[in-house]
């Protein structure tokens, strides 16, 4: 199926250094060292539920289930890159690969029947002197230029669960905006649950609540420059306030207000 979608090379994506390290994840452009937007997302969170929920399994355990889920994840992600990039995948060699390599290939027969074009898959993005990330995809989507994200669950996950995930589409939009001149008013997270091979998931934000992931996270960036001496965090969200606030006057208003 994939190679039946178009490959478009409309935009000129530039490769970013990545460093990790005791601070989090940094992206090298030039002189800059940027934060990633995980990073970012991680600092400005509330780890409360993550340290209630390790404090109920244990350290041990809660090692083991993050380092299975994050290893099923890499290979579940690199299933959708080699395809769309037409490589050979290598063969399975434990159960990690397995799961991972089954969840990746449920994501393309589920979604990809609804993308139009590919404009590109693991996408390096900046915001300049602010942030930068790698986004999963950027393609046409049920006919709208999207940032899309392929994610995995445990358990059937709810639309309110997963506010940060519309955060980081939202950063990824507006570093895109920036760059290369587009105006995405769409993002959309696609999920597999591991448990469950019946359930997948689409969740989309789109005009006045895409808007609001952008307000949001725009306010966790000052609030991470707040903690970074480097950076004033007026000047570090300036920028993307204003370019928040063009997309809200552009939108219709909300029936009923």
């Amino acid at each position: 199926m994939v190679d039946l979608i178009p490959i478009r090379k409309e935009f000129k994506y530039e490769e970013l250094r990545r460093e990790d390290g005791p601070n989090g994840r940094r992206y090298v452009y030039g002189e800059q060292r940027l934060p990633s937007v995980t990073h970012i997302l991680s600092s400005t969170g509330d780890k409360q539920a993550l340290k209630d929920w390790e404090n109920r399994v244990g350290t041990e355990e809660a090692d083991r289930i993050k380092t299975e889920a994050s290893l099923v994840g890499t290979h579940m992600h690199s299933v959708i890159e080699r395809m769309v990039a037409m490589r050979d995948l290598p063969r399975p060699t434990n159960w990690a690969m397995t799961k991972g390599y089954e969840m990746g290939y449920r994501l393309i027969n589920t979604f990809f029947k609804n993308i139009d074009a590919i404009h590109g898959s693991e996408v390096p993005l900046y915001y300049p002197d602010k942030y930068a990330g790698t986004a999963d995809m950027v393609a046409v989507y049920r006919g709208q230029l999207a940032i899309i994200d392929f994610k995995q669950s445990n358990k059937v996950k709810r639309r309110g669960w997963i506010d940060s995930y519309f955060q980081q589409l939202a950063a990824y939009a507006l570093a895109h905006d920036m760059v290369h001149g587009t105006r995405i008013d769409y993002g959309v997270v696609l999920m597999a649950c591991r448990d469950d091979a019946n359930t997948m998931l689409e969740f989309t934000t789109t005009g006045r609540d895409f808007a609001q992931h952008q307000e949001k996270w725009l306010r966790r960036v000052s609030a991470y420059y707040d903690a970074t001496p480097q950076v004033a965090p007026q000047q570090a969200a300036a920028p993307q306030q204003a370019a928040a606030a063009a997309l809200r006057e552009a939108l219709p208003p909300v029936p009923g207000e």
